[in-house]
């Protein structure tokens, strides 16, 4: 009889043994939380926690991250509002996280009420990246698999529609888009010069020309000093469009033009 029983018992400890760490599902959340706030930019704990998007025992979650080597942890001294300096956590996402990300998007966070915030912020990304690059949202949804048009629409059609367009002339030729580049830069800051441009507004207003002719002829335009690129560096200030419109050199984005003469 009490070999029965230590034989009944077995199965229940096995399945005991294999149950996922509930820290697994949280590191998840806490990564998102991360990448859908700050990017491939440092993000506070102080803002993700003002955000709502702060998953429950996170200490726990950005260790596990850290040691995993998905994140890096910082502690940093800013100043607030009022001027005063205040002592914060802030993390960043390495290469091995981003490459992780990229890997398992769809990897399943923990059940949270933060989970809409991180979803909200990752859909304002995507949003953005999609204006910027003049996605249609039918064209990402596409379709899975080879299940045919819907009835009434030719298939055609729906490639017609989904093949995006030749966007500028100007993509071949620097100095008609250096032109165009200083024309918009003036309208932007009212026929001034040695004034801030936001890379965010440029782009909307040149959303015409494509993305890497614009940034190939930006670079030139600072390697050859007529003009300047800048980081924005007040975090507060910073918005996810001016993220998802940064040039980077050397892994640092720049976020701001500035032209002096």
């Amino acid at each position: 009889m009490a070999g029965t029983r230590k034989v009944a018992g077995t199965p229940k400890l096995k399945e005991k043994s294999q149950r996922p760490d509930p820290r697994a599902g949280k590191e998840v959340l806490l990564l998102w939380a991360i990448l859908g706030e700050g990017g491939v930019n440092s993000v506070s704990r102080a803002t993700l926690s003002k955000k709502g998007m702060l998953p429950s025992e996170d200490n726990k979650a950005r260790e596990g991250l850290k040691a995993r080597g998905l994140i890096q942890v910082e502690p940093r001294t800013t100043r607030n509002e009022q001027g005063r300096p205040v002592r914060g956590i802030w993390m960043t996402v390495t290469k091995a996280g981003l490459a992780w990300a990229e890997e398992n998007l769809a990897a399943v966070p923990a059940k949270s009420q933060v989970a809409a915030p991180i979803l909200q912020a990752w859909l304002a990304r995507l949003s953005i990246l999609l204006q910027a690059r003049d996605i249609p949202v039918a064209e990402f949804l596409g379709r899975q698999g080879d299940v045919g048009p819907e009835p009434g629409i030719e298939r055609a059609t729906i490639t017609t529609v989904a093949a995006p367009p030749d966007r500028s002339t100007l993509n071949g030729d620097y100095d008609a888009l250096r032109a165009r580049i200083r024309q918009a830069y003036l309208e932007l800051t009212g026929g001034r010069v040695n004034a801030r441009v936001l890379l965010s507004d440029l782009r909307r207003k040149l959303k015409d020309v494509d993305r890497r002719a614009l940034d190939e002829a930006l670079k030139k335009m600072q390697s050859e000093e007529e003009a300047s690129l800048y980081q924005l560096d007040n975090r507060v200030e910073l918005t996810d469009a001016d993220r998802a419109a940064a040039i980077y050199f050397g892994g640092e984005p720049r976020h701001i033009l500035w032209i002096e003469r």
